[in-house]
């Protein structure tokens, strides 16, 4: 019987997908109160068409509402040379970036939360004959391993996400190949950072103290690296990736509000290394219109990193903290 590879067991680390520019794809997804797509058998959460009240509920004495006119998408980074090793399990990739985004065209803001891919989480697991045979509790990142490395995985790691927030549904999902980092760094004209770790292992022109503009492999060596980095915790390379997303999101937001035609040639450039249920078409044209939004300071969950008997890091979020993130992103306070 084989055993499932635990994140991270061959120190091959994830580069995040660009979250400057999977908001941007994702605003478009609602502009002026239409869907631009819908999940089978799932009514726009909003709208209030539909019914008469709009839901409530009550926390510590405060009443919240839901939020009218929300999009909301779990952006993925995948390590597709991950070996996820599994009785009946596909090679899917280990889902190493994760963040929700959640987009409201009413007051023209993104707020979005940060996954940390050793986050504890129910996932679906695979029988001998790739059928669904339960969940189990694993590390969050596992969960895209189960399937296809396609719509199948992302599906998969959906609903792990979606548990993980007390089963608020999450509209869509996309989901990019750590090979599309280098591509995006470089339409977006390098990305400058100083480095404050050595990674000369890996790259000789890459020394602590140097600041130079990373070109090619050398945006994915900045925010991939792991183990042979600084004190080789996931948490340090969550700031690297932190500090490389902001960067990134000023240049293509420049490059974007200067001309329409960029966001085609963005997508059109990385769509070998996207998987999504989202439709081009409409993104492109509507991404335009949602330049302007407002990006909110991401969220992320407190709790406690502990290390298993096995040796990997597992991650165990407060249950107010989720319940308090959960809040912030999808309701809000009744005045």
């Amino acid at each position: 019987m084989k055993r499932f590879d635990r994140a991270g067991s061959r120190g091959k680390w994830l580069v995040p997908v660009a979250v400057a520019v999977l908001i941007l794809l994702g605003a478009a997804l609602y502009a002026g109160g239409r869907w631009l797509e819908t999940r089978d058998a799932q009514a726009a959460r909003g709208d209030l068409t539909q019914t008469e009240t709009v839901e409530t509920r009550e926390v510590g004495g405060v009443t919240y509402r839901r939020r009218e006119n929300l999009t909301s998408i779990l952006v993925m980074g995948v390590d597709h040379d991950s070996e996820v090793e599994s009785e009946g399990s596909y090679e899917g990739g280990q889902a190493d970036f994760q963040r929700v985004i959640v987009i409201d065209s009413e007051n023209k803001t993104i707020r979005q939360l940060k996954i940390d891919r050793d986050t504890m989480a129910e996932c679906t697991v695979l029988g001998y004959f790739g059928s669904p045979v339960g969940t189990k509790e694993m590390q969050i990142s596992l969960a895209h391993g189960f399937g296809d490395g396609k719509e199948e995985s992302c599906e998969y790691a959906r609903q792990a996400a979606e548990g993980l927030l007390l089963d608020e549904s999450i509209d869509f999902y996309l989901a990019m190949n750590l090979d599309g980092i280098s591509t995006l760094n470089d339409l977006a004209g390098g990305v400058t950072v100083t480095l404050e770790d050595d990674f000369s292992e890996i790259d000789p022109a890459m020394t602590k103290g140097t600041t130079l503009t990373l070109q090619g492999d050398q945006a994915e060596t900045f925010v991939r690296s792991r183990m042979t980095v600084g004190d080789g915790t996931n948490e340090s390379r969550m700031k690297r990736q932190e500090e490389f997303l902001s960067q990134l999101a000023v240049q293509l937001g420049q490059k974007v509000r200067a001309s329409e035609q960029f966001t085609a040639d963005l997508y059109d450039e990385l769509q070998p290394y996207l998987v999504t249920d989202m439709a081009r078409g409409r993104i492109i044209n509507e991404v335009w219109n949602a330049r302007d939004y407002t990006l909110e300071p991401a969220l992320e969950l407190t709790g406690e990193h502990k290390t298993a008997d096995d040796g990997f890091t597992e991650f165990y979020p407060d249950a107010g903290s989720v319940e308090q993130a959960v809040l912030e992103l999808f309701w809000e306070p009744v005045e």
